[in-house]
């Protein structure tokens, strides 16, 4: 018997609604958040052949979202004060591997480029190529033959399947010289997921099977991570896959998030649309901690100085750090009804107009100041009151005095460290290095804890009666500590032991010859 199923979204179109449409109603208010210094992220999540290529990249005469949110971008750029600074990069992940595509296929390698984690604990793509564009025109044109060189295949289900995901990223960077002299830092992530494929309907080979497997486990852990996010769970499946760890700002982070779903028609289609649907329902439940992000230079470190010390440059890296908290009672978990971007104040970054009802962004109550940081509002809409003139003045310089000891404590370590290894670098070119002048590079902690190690394994040597390698042991432990009185007798002791031992077994030899 068939029954109804209903499933709540914030926006629903059929087949002839248009790119622009969608886009203004819908995408137009999130890429505004961009220019607050927020992260903000749209997927577009479907079976194969459902149209999400369509949706993301369009055709000539009917753009999708990537040239229509680079062709917004550029015209707020036209028209504000700032100088802001644009750059994209763009890469797939096949087969779980991340692949450059603005660079040749065989430049990545066969491993594709690595995902590493920086000191702020943001995901990022090691070796990733960062383009500076000037205008739409220059995008465009890099766009095109960068989308030449990502992965697709013809399926019984789709003549132009795309058998990877593909991300760009798009950084808005500006300095904010009117207001705050801050530096503020916002991105769009701009996401084609590749369809799950049923590979009895799609009859692929053995590489479009390789290659529709790890689709469909890279989509298992997407939903896995989902599903942990809504329960609560203690540990969230983010490393299970590189997209997942990759997004990981989007699926519960501090980004913006919206998922646009594409569903294919026909009865065929019936359960992958039902189980995209309800995929779909549950991420709407995954409630993200949206920030404005500042860009702070880093002090130079140990490995900076050292840098600078072998002729490689002044190491030129700034930290994007978040400054302001957009969730009041962040540890409440709301669902996305009640948090969605309808409920937020006028942002004058977008021209003092209210984002409507956008699908499924993820948000919570907040305040754009025109720096693009963020003010929290009580639920009355009154700001707390600033402390007093004298007591903002002590407490000011009571955190100076406990910054700058701090700061004095760090350089310390860090001449000690880089004089450290400087010597060592030293004791390396020298050719003619003995084990002395390795074990004086040692810091007294790591000596005392190779000595205990000689110790225990010359201890299991004595106790087997292998007494002359349990002396070398030792020995190797006393050049480590030679403070250990204890043990240098015990050497002295072991040695008497061993010639004893010597001259019984040669007396022993010799009587043996007489008889």
């Amino acid at each position: 018997p068939s029954k109804d199923v209903k499933f709540n979204f914030d926006s629903c179109y059929g087949p002839k609604v248009g790119q622009e449409t969608i886009y203004k109603a819908d995408v137009r208010p999130l890429v505004e958040t961009v220019f607050s210094g927020m992260s903000a992220t749209v997927f577009c999540y479907g079976v194969t052949g459902a149209g999400k290529t369509h949706t993301i990249q369009g055709s000539e005469t009917d753009p999708g979202i990537i040239p229509r949110a680079l062709e917004q971008i550029f015209m707020h750029k036209k028209r504000d004060a700032y100088d802001y600074d644009v750059r994209v990069s763009y890469y797939e992940i096949y087969k779980e591997a991340v692949f450059d595509l603005f660079k040749p296929r065989d430049s990545s390698g066969s491993s594709g480029l690595p995902i590493r984690e920086d000191a702020n604990r943001k995901i990022f793509v090691a070796g990733l190529s960062e383009k500076r564009i000037s205008s739409y025109e220059h995008f465009d044109s890099l766009y095109q033959k960068a989308c030449g060189n990502r992965r697709t295949a013809s399926t019984k289900l789709n003549n132009h399947s795309s058998r990877s995901h593909a991300i760009l990223t798009v950084q808005v960077q500006w300095k904010d010289d009117i207001g705050s002299g801050k530096t503020w830092c916002g991105r769009l992530h701009l996401i084609d997921l590749a369809g799950s494929e049923d590979n009895r309907r799609t009859e692929n080979g053995k590489d479009r099977m390789a290659e529709s497997s790890a689709i469909n486990r890279s989509l298992f852990v997407l939903g896995q991570v989902v599903e942990a996010l809504n329960t609560g769970a203690s540990r969230i499946p983010y490393r299970d896959s590189k997209m997942t760890r990759i997004l990981q700002d989007s699926l519960g982070g501090d980004s913006l998030g919206m998922m646009i779903v594409n569903v294919s028609p026909g009865e065929a289609f019936l359960q992958d649309t039902h189980n995209t649907l309800n995929f779909a329902t549950k991420s709407r439940e995954v409630v993200n901690k949206p920030v404005a992000h500042e860009v702070v230079e880093q002090r130079w470190t140990a490995a900076d100085r050292l840098q600078h010390h072998r002729g490689m440059g002044r190491p030129t890296r700034s930290a994007v750090v978040a400054t302001a908290s957009g969730a009041a009672g962040a540890a409440k978990r709301r669902r996305s009804d009640d948090m969605d971007v309808s409920e937020t104040d006028e942002s004058p970054a977008s021209g003092g107009q209210r984002p409507g009802h956008a699908a499924q962004i993820n948000g919570s109550r907040r305040r754009i100041s025109p720096a693009g940081s963020q003010e929290r509002s009580s639920d009355n809409g009154l700001r707390r009151p600033p402390p007093p003139p004298q007591q903002a003045d002590f407490v000011q310089k009571v955190v100076s005095a406990k910054f700058h000891e701090m700061e004095q404590k760090s350089e310390t370590a860090s001449n000690e460290i880089m004089e450290r290894v400087m010597r060592i670098e030293k004791q390396l070119s020298n050719k003619q290095l003995d084990s002395s002048a390795v074990i004086d590079l040692f810091t007294p902690a790591t000596k005392l804890k190779t000595s205990r190690g000689w110790l225990k394994h010359a201890r299991e040597l004595e106790q087997k009666g292998d007494l002359e390698r349990a002396l070398a042991h030792y020995e190797e432990a006393h050049k480590y500590a030679p403070e250990l009185n204890k043990l240098e007798a015990h050497i002295v002791k072991l040695k008497a032991r061993i010639r004893r031992q010597k001259r019984r077994s040669s007396l022993a030899s010799h009587g043996e010859a007489n008889v």
